[in-house]
């Protein structure tokens, strides 16, 4: 875990003054923090990009000046985002060198906060009543470049889009009857900018919940507008996870784009959520005491796709026309495999498109392009790619989804979808998932404390088992009480289980 560490300063009415009383509070932090290993850089404030000769030149003057004068041993930077130093480090580490701090009189951009996806399409504390829609981004626009470290580049230091949290973890905090993103309440009337807090007047509980997610669900999985205004267990469980997969998808989408660029650091806002609503985090509110929150926090998909593909070292993916990259981020160089592969929806076969070795160069951004015909002339409301990159043992490094149209355009097939809980031979508690038709971002869900090894994934028939991992130490007196709550609470999702027809009710 490295930690980039703001100081106590912000935008808008939050900018320091050089007094005793913050002088000695800033000392009294540095110190505080100073046995921290993780905290590999400190900065003076959250977007208040630092000129020379402004007002901002405080962060440099004094607030940083004064986190030098007691920390020589960290990587400093202006401000996030920022422009670097002209003066006052040494330029390959960041470090200090003893001389005065001094922003550069340029407007190159080497750091970059946003794209933000913000929620709207119903009133609510943040984000926008009208239904903004936006590029699904799907299928990728890749264009074939130079990169590397040589290049010019960016820090992509934050950007994110909204998402609310499980049905398990946002369920106890409303009453049943409110059991949808609209609560099953007149709407409120909301005022105020959509970057801010709005003021709400009414008394729809879900106008309290930050933002909505009416605009990313649209965006994925169409404008069955009726059903976001559905209340009850089933339409919320739909509701919820349409807007965790939508949500997921969005950066997802951006991720991989931008690893197709000059782009060299892409940190996610945000990590965990605060409390159960529609916020930024890829993990839900982490507090057990809570009914339904999970000890460290429940992971979303978007969580699990971090580790399956999208901050893998060696990883790969496709765009539009077939166009494609490998790239290794990884200090080493990198020997392995990579294997594209086509599931069809109908019949469920899987079709090699194309099988090559890798072999790239130690990283940052050591990059290979190829086009493939027989990728760009898929049809992806007919099947699914995925990206596999193996190492050379035949170890899978990352294994990519890569959809060519959203969930509401795949011509899924009627499926027979169950799972069971079972327990492993070492007494860990699994999920045995089967299945007769390909299940698309199949998402199971326990109020048993841990996260599953995978999920959010391509479900081949006959399907597989997925193992639990139980948060260390435990929360449970022994094996046999963690396994009842993983039994009892377990279940499955996937496009499917919500499309009218289907059953909606997958526990055995």
């Amino acid at each position: 875990l490295l930690v980039y560490h703001d100081m106590q300063y912000a935008q808008e009415g939050h900018d320091p003054q050089v007094t005793a009383s913050q002088d000695g509070e800033l000392r009294h932090q540095i110190r505080r923090l100073s046995h921290h290993a993780s905290i590999v850089m400190y900065d003076g404030c959250n977007e208040c990009t630092v000129y020379m000769g402004a007002p901002t030149e405080i962060y440099a003057k004094f607030v940083m000046t004064v986190v030098v004068e007691e920390d020589i041993s960290r990587v400093v930077w202006p401000s996030s985002p920022g422009k670097g130093w002209a003066t006052g480090v040494h330029r390959l580490s960041s470090l200090p060198n003893g001389n005065p701090l001094t922003t550069p009189d340029t407007k190159a951009t080497i750091e970059q906060h946003g794209p933000y996806q913000h929620g709207a399409g119903f009133p609510a504390k943040n984000g926008d009543t009208p239904m903004l829609l936006f590029p699904a981004n799907i299928p990728l626009n890749l264009t074939a470049g130079t990169i590397g470290p040589a290049q010019q580049n960016v820090f992509v230091s934050e950007f994110g889009s909204v998402s609310m949290s499980s049905f398990e973890s946002m369920a106890p905090t409303l009453a049943a009857k409110h059991w949808g993103l609209h609560a099953g309440q007149p709407w409120d009337t909301c005022e105020g900018v959509s970057s801010g807090e709005r003021t709400c007047t009414g008394d729809n509980v879900m106008a309290q919940r930050n933002y909505p997610c009416d605009n990313v669900i649209v965006v994925y999985f169409g404008s069955a507008l009726a059903g976001l205004n559905g209340t009850g267990e089933v339409a919320f469980k739909r509701q919820l996870y349409q807007c965790l997969i939508s949500s997921a998808l969005v950066v997802k989408q951006a991720i991989e784009t931008r690893r197709a660029q000059n782009v060299f650091g892409l940190i996610v806002w945000q990590f965990g959520e605060i409390w159960p609503t529609g916020g930024w985090g890829s993990v839900e509110y982490g507090n057990p005491n809570f009914p339904g929150q999970v000890l460290g926090g429940r992971w979303k998909p978007l969580q699990y796709w971090y580790k399956s593909s999208l901050y893998a070292d060696a990883f790969a993916s496709c765009g539009a026309g077939g166009q494609c990259f490998l790239r290794n981020d990884a200090p080493a160089p990198f020997q392995g495999s990579l294997t594209l592969q086509l599931t069809d929806f109908a019949s469920s076969a899987v079709q090699v498109l194309e099988q090559k070795n890798i072999s790239l160069p130690a990283g940052a951004g050591a990059a290979e392009w190829f086009s493939s015909a027989k990728v760009g002339q898929h049809d992806g409301t007919k099947g699914i790619l995925e990206a596999v990159v193996r190492d050379q043992r035949g170890g899978v490094v990352s294994w990519n989804v890569v959809p060519f149209v959203t969930p509401e355009k795949m011509e899924l097939e009627e499926n027979s979808l169950t799972v069971n809980p079972v327990v492993l031979a070492d007494g860990t508690p699994a999920a045995n998932l089967t299945c007769t038709k390909v299940a698309m971002f199949v998402t199971l869900t326990t109020l048993a404390h841990g996260r599953f090894e995978d999920n959010a994934f391509v479900l081949h028939p006959p399907g597989r088992v997925v193992q639990f991992v139980p948060v260390k130490p435990g929360m449970y007196k022994g094996q046999e009480e963690l396994y009842r709550e993983f039994a009892t609470s377990l279940r499955v999702e996937d496009v499917m289980t919500y499309r009218p027809g289907q059953p909606v009710v997958r526990m055995v």
